[in-house]
């Protein structure tokens, strides 16, 4: 049997370091295998700066920053993605808290021919107030406790997607990597974007996500749909890794997203045009540094 990939955990944030911290927690009670994680700030301040620096020597983590243009997220995670140094990527978004064996189930499902999604249980309000204040570490719950002990005002129907505690654990879900006889995963209303995990050899095949999308919509599903045009399957990797979602006021969606044209596998606008971009840069920047009188140095 072959060993487990390389796993990097690509946490995408903006100006709720609360959460940051909360999903950082999260992540550094992960069980199983390390794993290296990389904090994706779409020009958050200095307080997120803080968070991620008290997480240095508990999690092997990175800060990869860029300037907040529109809520860049497919250039903010193509640029993360660089960063990283795993073999296996897994997209988190940064308001979304993972369980205890989150990484572990994404490890088990990371399976050649394969790409994986999730499920999300929304917290109400209240119950995010104390996730936050660390009062409440839902991710430590066992399945007896969710469905047996967690109070119904815990959850909330909140943007339509899962909320019922119960789905964390269904029985007749067969959507596995493991279980290739079954049907595709396909994730409530086509959320792929808030738990995603793809070999890092996949990404770059379909050249990363599309750069064109800006705003909080779209960019994930249109990934997903260019794996699938590679032959690959969407599979879940169980309730483990279903993700707490927490509470914040719904988001505008951005009007108008790029178009795309039925079988195009590659993102017109991706991964290696921000690789060749940032390139540039560095050799602009070496050059003027090498120009500078060296009293400026």
């Amino acid at each position: 049997m072959s060993p487990p990939p390389k796993l990097s955990v690509i946490v995408a944030t903006y100006e709720w370091p609360e959460a940051l911290d909360v999903v950082l927690r999260a992540l550094a009670e992960q069980r199983g295998e390390p794993f290296s994680v990389v904090v994706a700030d779409d020009g958050s301040g200095e307080e997120t700066a803080r968070v991620v620096e008290r997480w240095q020597g508990t999690l092997a983590i990175n800060h990869v920053w860029q300037v907040n243009e529109g809520f860049l997220k497919g250039r903010l995670l193509n640029r993360a993605s660089l960063a990283a140094d795993g073999d296996y990527l897994l997209f988190l978004d940064g308001d979304c808290v993972p369980r205890v064996r989150f990484v572990e189930a994404v490890r088990r499902a990371a399976l050649a021919g394969w790409f994986v999604a999730s499920k999300r249980v929304n917290l109400s309000p209240a119950t995010t107030e104390r996730v936050l204040s660390h009062s409440l570490r839902v991710w430590r719950w066992s399945a007896a406790r969710w469905l047996v002990s967690a109070p119904r005002e815990l959850v909330t129907s909140h943007h339509r997607h899962v909320n019922r505690p119960g789905v964390l654990f269904p029985l007749r879900d067969r959507s596995r990597p493991w279980r290739p006889r079954g049907s595709d995963f396909r994730p409530p209303y086509n959320g792929y974007g808030y738990a995603f995990g793809v070999f890092r050899e996949d990404f770059e095949r379909v050249n990363g996500f599309d750069m064109r999308f800006c705003g909080w919509d779209g960019e994930d599903v249109d990934i997903a749909v260019r794996l699938h045009e590679t032959g690959l399957r969407c599979g879940w990797p169980g309730p483990p890794a279903s993700v707490l979602h927490l509470w914040h006021e719904q988001r505008k969606r951005p009007a108008n997203l790029p178009p795309r044209e039925d079988g195009v596998i590659e993102a017109p606008l991706g991964l290696r045009e921000l690789s060749r971009e940032l390139a540039t840069v560095r050799s602009a920047q070496n050059a003027s540094e090498d120009r500078a009188p060296r009293g400026n140095r």
